[in-house]
């Protein structure tokens, strides 16, 4: 196989400076540079406190879920109910870890091969059934590490039992400002832009083209619409843009008629829509059938080409953030990330839609594990998640040129770097609008405290 370095392939890491922090880091807390590899399941910990992540009271083995050259995982997403869509993530991941497994021999740690083993379970968004789920996962399969679990609410639900474990929960779908709470250091969001950055992109937005507007909010009932309605109303303090009114849906349904209709009574020139999945085209339509013609901002969640589409013209125009290339657009058509993206979704998920910004996101969320195990200087818990929780990485999957994820100490949040975009429907795309944002070191700065706890 050639040595050219391709995007989403995985292939030695250039951040010597990141990989000997991390090292560094581990080697303070585990002597000999983590707890032994040869923990047999129910040996207990070994560890001392040191670094990020105190693994020092961890019960079990801290090897648990590696056998042979095997690592196993496990995630926890919808593939029913309302919410099933996000099925497309899975389709996604599993084409990378299929390409990963067959074609590259597995991910290299500590100079050794290993094939990913991922255990997906159904809770069709319903947090009682995320804990359930991933209970089995740690108890009765026996799995290494959680990841990319999907849901504010269901990662929340989780977080007190992985916390307890020292089971990492890495790259949880969810752009929650709650993954910075630093009493759960086993936590760690995606590239998912924190819903909180997506407040203040449009609060610059609004503030550089129209300083004295008048925002109208929908927003889902729970701690994810609460990200969105309450950091916007924080920035926008001692500024000219006002708050005309706020609705609220129920996020286990979709139907949001009467909330838009008593929006459209008050005639605002901005809709920030809080909302996710089917509750965003449901709300396109319905703002469209009113006649009211704000200008709307629409959570990053919502931007794949199955919710545009049902969304029919009414997505014309709609603004959202992004920092991963879309499939299909014809800027990114020639980069050598997309060709080979393209190519192994065609082979290992022919039956998903590669232009689907979701199995995007999936295929990225998993060359970025393959990235974050390679760094890890050994094969255990506490050592996988100090390098994520150091992680500085680019050229991963799809993400677009220019954008780094980047996690430290004092930053907990990767995706603090994107772009706007805009939706066309004649295009069928998102188009960029403007530059890259470097929001880095930021999410925690804005957020209203109680949203992050801690």
């Amino acid at each position: 196989m050639s040595n050219t370095r391709t995007r989403g392939q995985h292939r030695p890491i250039p951040f010597l400076t990141v990989l000997v922090t991390t090292i560094a880091l581990v080697a303070a807390s585990c002597s000999g540079g983590g707890r032994s590899s040869s923990s047999s399941p129910g040996s207990g910990s070994t560890s001392t406190k040191g670094g990020i992540v105190d693994a020092s009271n961890c019960p079990g083995s801290e090897t648990e879920g590696v056998s042979g050259t095997t690592i196993k995982l496990g995630t926890s997403l919808p593939q029913s109910g309302l919410y099933s869509a996000f099925t497309e993530i899975l389709k996604g991941e599993s084409a990378y870890f299929s390409y990963l497994n067959q074609e590259l021999g597995g991910v290299e740690v500590d100079g050794k091969k290993y094939t990913i083993d991922l255990v997906a379970k159904d809770d069709a968004y319903q947090a009682d059934r995320t804990v359930a789920n991933v209970t089995a996962l740690v108890n009765d399969d026996k799995v290494f590490a959680l990841f990319n679990v999907v849901g504010t609410k269901n990662n929340l639900a989780i977080r007190d039992f992985v916390n307890r474990q020292c089971v990492p929960n890495l790259f949880a779908a969810t752009g929650s400002p709650a993954w910075g709470d630093v009493k759960y250091p086993w936590v760690l969001g995606s590239e998912l832009v924190p819903y909180p950055l997506e407040a203040k992109a449009l609060f610059d937005y609004l503030e550089k083209n129209s300083p004295s507007a008048k925002v109208a909010i929908l927003r889902a009932s729970d701690d994810f619409g609460r990200a969105y309605s309450e950091t916007f109303r924080s920035l926008i303090k001692g500024s000219k843009i006002t708050i005309a009114k706020e609705e609220t849906y129920n996020p286990e349904q979709s139907d949001t008629k009467s909330q838009v209709t008593s929006l459209a009574a008050t005639n605002a020139d901005v809709l920030l829509l809080g909302a996710t999945l089917l509750a965003c085209p449901d709300a396109l339509q319905n703002v469209k059938a009113s006649g009211w013609k704000p200008m709307t901002y629409m959570s990053g969640t919502c931007t794949s080409k199955t919710l545009m589409a049902l969304a029919g013209d009414a997505a014309d125009g709609v603004m959202s953030v992004t920092d991963i290339m879309e499939p299909g657009l014809a800027a990114w058509a020639d980069e050598p990330a997309m060709k080979l993206y393209l190519d192994k979704i065609a082979k290992y998920a022919p039956d998903a839609d590669a232009e689907n910004g979701i199995v995007a996101y999936g295929w990225t969320t998993g060359a970025l594990l393959a990235e974050t195990l390679h760094r890890s200087p050994s094969l255990t818990r506490q050592a996988v998640m100090e390098t994520a929780r150091t992680l500085k990485a680019s050229d991963v999957g799809l993400l677009m040129p220019g954008v780094t994820l980047s996690v430290s100490a004092k930053d907990w949040f990767l995706g603090e770097m994107f772009s706007l975009a805009q939706y066309r429907t004649a295009l069928g795309h998102f188009e960029l609008v403007g530059s890259v944002l470097d929001f880095s070191g930021h999410t925690a700065k804005i957020t209203p405290p109680d949203l992050i706890g801690g």
